[in-house]
């Protein structure tokens, strides 16, 4: 608890705690203290703030017929905004199939299919490649329970999408990532199709397209800009130190 001269009480507050001056002058050399504080309050906390910065390619993702081979180019950090202090790189894919199952045999069959395709990334950045490894990227397609089949009968099933999206923190590889211009993420499609039952006489075919697209976000302490004191700003400090130079030489006198 803190008493002041005019007899109130209570926490003492950061301007408060200024010293105050006596005398004619003493309230007006106090607000001028007041607001060279308040000025410099607001520039420290403006020079913490943190700030982001993000790039992507193939957003919205746009298929092609697989199996794709796509690479794209995503910003590095550069070092002139500030210090860098953490990444996350979101990679995403998108796929769509369809499937044809046709019986050759001569009686009826029962039969069904999945497909599965599995996109592999890597990067330009030797050290990123491996944190696009796992976890595995999957897409998968089915065409339900098993049906049956008349000799020559086919049936298409689709069209069937399926879509995965991964986040990686990549605050381990910071130093890899500040630079001046872009790196390359490589997306590329495995896809397989399985059948089951019809004894081998149930054939399946598909048509699949899929895409890829990423982004990276970047956090980062900003520089602190050269900024030169606006004309009002250096008005006020003057009169603050005119006022307090009036005020120290009346006290010597």
């Amino acid at each position: 608890m803190n008493v002041y001269a005019n007899g109130k009480s209570g926490p003492l507050r950061a301007e408060e705690g200024l010293p105050r001056s006596s005398g004619p002058h003493g309230d007006w050399i106090h607000k001028m203290k007041k607001i060279a504080f308040l000025l410099a309050s607001m520039g420290l906390a403006a020079a913490a703030q943190g700030a982001t910065i993000s790039f992507q390619y193939g957003l919205p993702i746009v298929q092609a017929t697989t199996e794709i081979n796509q690479t794209g180019l995503l910003g590095l950090f550069n070092p002139a905004l500030g210090t860098l202090t953490g990444a996350s790189l979101t990679y995403q894919s998108a796929a769509t199939t369809t499937i044809t199952l046709t019986n050759r045999a001569a009686q009826n069959q029962n039969a069904r299919a999945a497909s599965e395709m599995e996109i592999l990334w890597s990067s330009s950045i030797a050290s990123l490649t491996p944190l696009l490894a796992a976890p595995a990227m999957i897409m998968n397609f089915s065409t339900g329970a098993a049906q049956s089949y008349t000799p020559g009968q086919s049936r298409t099933f689709g069209p069937l999408t399926d879509s995965d999206s991964i986040t990686q923190n990549l605050n381990s590889i910071l130093a890899s990532l500040v630079g001046v211009g872009t790196f390359g993420l490589t997306c590329e499609s495995l896809t397989g199709l399985t059948v089951t039952g019809g004894g081998g006489n149930v054939r399946g075919a598909q048509s699949t397209t899929a895409g890829c697209g990423a982004a990276i976000t970047y956090t980062y302490t900003p520089t602190p800009p050269t900024r030169t004191p606006e004309p009002g700003s250096l008005a006020l400090v003057g009169m603050a130190a005119a006022g307090l130079g009036v005020a120290a030489r009346r006290r010597k006198a």
